[in-house]
């Protein structure tokens, strides 16, 4: 991923992704308190966060497209309304013959271009679907680890007298402040949890600690290798879809050339304005030049 992607994705992750990362890890029964939730989102190495990029880049990828179907229909009213007034219509002999072939050509390619982009829409349906398969999956395992972990703290660390709340938090700690990589290191990670507790022993428990979260630290090295396939995919889904919006954008531009070419031919203000309701957004959003 570029400089520009992982820039654009941090701003996004603040303005827009802790809301919406709230509502992805609920609906995987992953639920965080507040200031847990603040820093595992926004922090890129945590594995919540990981595990929630990808769903969050499908919503950015999303508004994209909307952009571009925006811009799409915009493109295509310029035509009915060039068609409705007749003056594509007219001879080869009157004036203006060689601007209407080229709107033609215009119009052909505009075709063309919105049948690719229905395909491309449906793609990003179908990878959303497969993201949110495979992430219940991911939930569900995740939960069932987490409190097999919990439970193994409290059994291996009764001196400190803990409950299922402070085990969670502690926990939470590892899986937040953790460097997570698809091959992350189990020491880093304990020694995270260790840390947490505050306790003078923290040598002494480190082999413990490290061990009661083995299990877990496996299945978040599994979990985040498919995360990163499908980030990948998502990422490939950003540039297209900013290739669409860019490429119906250009479209107008040119359309709307030639359109003021045609000496007999005026777009009527009124009817723009109505067509141009949709195209009042920030068309930088997620933008990977």
């Amino acid at each position: 991923m570029s400089e520009v992607q992982t820039i654009d994705m941090q701003n996004w992750f603040s303005t827009y992704g802790l809301i919406t990362s709230e509502r992805i890890l609920g609906r995987y029964q992953i639920k965080l308190a507040g200031t847990e939730l603040v820093t595992a989102i926004k922090k890129s190495s945590s594995f919540y966060h990981k595990l929630v990029e990808t769903p969050v880049r499908h919503v950015l990828n999303g508004i994209i497209l909307q952009q571009a179907h925006d811009y799409h229909v915009y493109a295509q009213k310029l035509f009915i309304d060039y068609m409705l007034s007749g003056e594509n219509s007219k001879g080869p002999e009157e004036q203006g013959a060689h601007t209407r072939e080229r709107l033609e050509e215009e119009r052909q390619a505009l075709v063309h271009l919105g049948e690719e982009f229905n395909k491309k829409q449906l793609e990003h349906q179908n990878l959303i679907a497969q993201t949110q398969a495979e992430l219940i999956k991911v939930g569900q395992n995740f939960n069932k680890l987490f409190e097999k972990t919990i439970a193994s703290l409290m059994s291996h660390l009764k001196q400190f007298s803990l409950d299922k709340a402070t085990c969670r938090r502690i926990l939470n700690q590892g899986l937040i402040h953790g460097d997570f990589t698809p091959h992350t290191e189990a020491i880093h990670f304990a020694k995270i949890v260790v840390d947490a507790l505050g306790t003078k022993q923290a040598e002494q428990l480190l082999p413990i600690v490290q061990n009661d979260l083995a299990e877990l630290l496996t299945f978040t090295d599994e979990a985040l290798v498919h995360a990163q396939s499908m980030r990948e995919r998502s990422e490939e889904m950003t540039f297209a879809a900013n290739g669409y919006r860019t490429r119906f954008y250009e479209s107008i531009l040119r359309i709307i050339e030639q359109l003021k070419l045609l000496p007999e031919y005026k777009i009527d203000p009124v009817q723009d304005g109505i067509n141009r309701e949709t195209l009042y957004f920030d068309p930088d959003i997620g933008a990977v030049n």
